[in-house]
């Protein structure tokens, strides 16, 4: 059991779904915890409060996930490394914002529980979307080299 956990510990790929989930956990309860204080307390209807907490977690998101997770030093200027980051988790934004509308609009569930459904999914689409695109692919440096 020993070996197979250190095993896991030294695998890169294992490792960096590990780091992407405690982002993505940190990330997840900055986002839920915006949607309810919108939803809750100010009165916001829900698939605008899923935006408005989309636009503050983005640049959260960014940073983490680029100093922890993924290595996007791709030789593009952090400006640009954002831009295509933001525009990446429009994907998931609309995932989430379409498991919102489904879940509150259409089946009347309650939104914060939608929304962990919604952060589930998004999370699954970014992960593979960042992966493939914005990580820096090492088997072409090797190629290069």
């Amino acid at each position: 059991m020993i070996k197979l956990i250190k095993k896991l510990l030294n695998n890169e790929q294992f490792m960096q779904v590990v780091k992407f989930g405690i982002v993505g956990v940190s990330n997840s309860i900055l986002d839920w915890c915006l949607v309810a204080v919108c939803i809750r307390i100010l009165h916001i209807d829900s698939i605008l409060s899923n935006i408005i907490s989309y636009l503050i977690t983005t640049p959260y998101n960014f940073w983490a996930n680029g100093k922890f997770v993924f290595d996007f030093n791709n030789g593009k200027s952090k400006a640009r490394q954002f831009a295509t980051f933001f525009v990446l988790g429009i994907g998931g934004f609309i995932v989430n914002e379409i498991t919102m509308f489904i879940g509150d609009k259409l089946l009347h569930f309650d939104p914060l529980i939608v929304k962990v459904v919604g952060i589930i999914l998004a999370a699954i689409f970014n992960f593979f979307t960042r992966k493939l695109i914005m990580e820096k692919k090492k088997d072409k440096e090797a190629s290069a080299q």
